[in-house]
């Protein structure tokens, strides 16, 4: 029998929505054998409020026992990194947390399509699943190339990793006890706490995490079995019918368990686009027709821009003021919404 999984996602105010989307897709789809865990990485400025957790433990149904929530503060000191970079860093620390040999590290735009199991993740002889691309002309080609150097890798091996390496896309499965050896490396030999290393030297928690398997680890073909977890996703650069069109086709392809749609292509979708992500969510069950899949959408919109305006402030205000040190009190649009809902 497979051994259960850890399900970990990191949540920022403006994806709030996309994390009730994903819970419910848990609920409906993913086996509670295979789920020992799930842990939201909460990295809200100001925390989830109490009526966010009860919204998402509500969608997460018969599996809302099994969910922990984890500020990203408590995982990295604020002081050494924060924002973006704070959740990339977090998706590594929570190791520390992880009680399973392995944990699947999700971005809130995932949602389940059809009955998963752990199977989807690992192979019966504790091998993750993960397929390679090459970064030849990719955008991240120098951050792989400078993760690879920082790590002591030689040409030979920077050559190899630029032609077929693990992607930076979710989902994303980690093996536990190897990443908490990484963690440890890092500090030992930089002489600082990780997430201060992390954000120093502008690693990325993916690249990270396959150079050092590669590089001073068992080595890739030992710890990933090079088939892949079918994950299509609508980037905003495909926000657009067509876009669309071909996710779901590739979804169909491919038998896809996992789907995903980027906040930013609901928040630019023109209304003909969302129709047709609304269909897709339909056709996923995950809505019972598309009204309701639109009024969805409608309500992530209303949500999207002032989340976005209000979390880059109060993080502009921080830097301001000194890493670690707390903004004035505010209150958030999250919360304020509560309030005039009541």
């Amino acid at each position: 029998m497979m051994a259960p999984l850890t399900f970990v996602t990191v949540v920022f105010e403006a994806e709030i929505p996309l994390l009730e989307l994903q819970a419910r897709s848990m609920s409906r789809y993913l086996d509670p054998s295979s789920v020992d865990r799930i842990l939201i990485l909460d990295n809200c400025v100001l925390g989830l409020s109490g009526h966010s957790r009860r919204r998402l433990l509500r969608e997460y149904g018969a599996l809302q026992r099994r969910v922990r929530f984890a500020r990203t503060t408590e995982l990295i000191d604020p002081g050494a990194t924060g924002g973006w970079r704070s959740q990339q860093a977090a998706k590594l620390a929570i190791a520390r947390r992880v009680e399973t040999p392995h944990y699947v590290v999700l971005d809130a735009k995932n949602h389940f399509t059809r009955a998963t199991r752990a199977a989807e993740f690992v192979d019966a002889t504790g091998r993750a699943f993960g397929r390679s691309h090459p970064y030849t002309s990719h955008p991240l080609r120098g951050s792989l190339v400078g993760t690879l150097t920082y790590l002591g890798a030689d040409s030979s091996q920077i050559e190899r990793a630029v032609s077929a390496f693990p992607p930076t896309a979710t989902p994303f499965v980690f093996d536990t006890d190897t990443v908490r050896a990484l963690m440890d490396d890092i500090e030992r030999r930089s002489g600082l706490v990780f997430a201060e290393e992390f954000e120093r030297r502008k690693l990325l928690e993916f690249f990270l995490y396959a150079g050092w398997v590669e590089t001073r680890g068992p080595g890739l073909p030992v710890l990933r079995n090079n088939l892949p977890i079918p994950s299509p996703t609508v980037w905003p650069k495909a926000a657009s019918v067509d876009g669309i069109r071909a996710a779901v086709a590739e979804h169909r392809r491919d038998d896809a368990a996992v789907f995903a749609v980027h906040r930013q292509v609901l928040a630019a979708a023109d209304p003909v686009t969302r129709d047709r992500i609304a269909e897709a969510w339909t056709t996923f069950g995950l809505f019972p027709d598309a009204a309701s899949a639109g009024s969805f959408i409608r309500r992530f919109r209303r949500r999207y821009l002032p989340a976005i305006v209000w979390t880059r402030g109060i993080e502009r205000l921080r830097r301001t003021l000194g890493h670690g040190k707390r903004a004035p009190r505010l209150t958030s649009p999250e919360r304020r919404s509560e309030t005039s809902a009541t």
